[in-house]
C-alpha cells in the first residue's frame, strides 16, 4: 500500500511540475507557424507578431478566417527571416475554449 501511494504521489508531482498543455505551439517550418491548442482560436483581427532581436517585426496571417473575421481557420504563417536574429519576443491573442475573453500571450521563441 505504501509504494502505491508514493507512486502516486510522485505522478501527481511530475504533472504539477509540467503545468497545464500550451494554448498555441510556435513550429519553426519554413514558414514560421501557430497552431492553436483544440478548442483555442487564435485573434485575427489583432494579428500575431513577432518582434525579433534586431528590432524587425513579423506579422502572422492567413487567407482563412471564420465568417465573422475574428479568428484564424488555419494556422497563421510568417515567412521566416532568411538571415539575422533567431531570437525574439511572440505577442498574440487567444481565446481558449469556454472563457469569454481573449487574452494576451507573451511568449520568448528561439529556432
Amino acid at each position: 500500500m505504501t509504494k502505491f501511494v508514493l507512486l502516486v504521489l510522485a505522478s501527481l508531482a511530475i504533472v504539477a511540475c509540467h503545468g497545464p498543455p500550451p494554448l498555441v505551439a510556435f513550429e519553426a517550418g519554413p514558414p514560421l507557424r501557430l497552431v492553436a491548442a483544440p478548442g483555442v482560436r487564435i485573434n485575427a483581427r489583432l494579428k500575431p507578431a513577432l518582434e525579433l532581436d534586431d528590432g524587425t517585426v513579423l506579422r502572422f496571417d492567413s487567407p482563412r478566417v471564420t465568417p465573422d473575421s475574428a479568428y484564424f481557420a488555419a494556422p497563421p504563417t510568417v515567412a521566416a527571416p532568411l538571415s539575422g536574429s533567431r531570437l525574439g519576443t511572440l505577442r498574440l491573442s487567444v481565446c481558449p475554449a469556454g472563457e469569454r475573453l481573449c487574452r494576451l500571450l507573451v511568449l520568448a521563441v528561439a529556432w
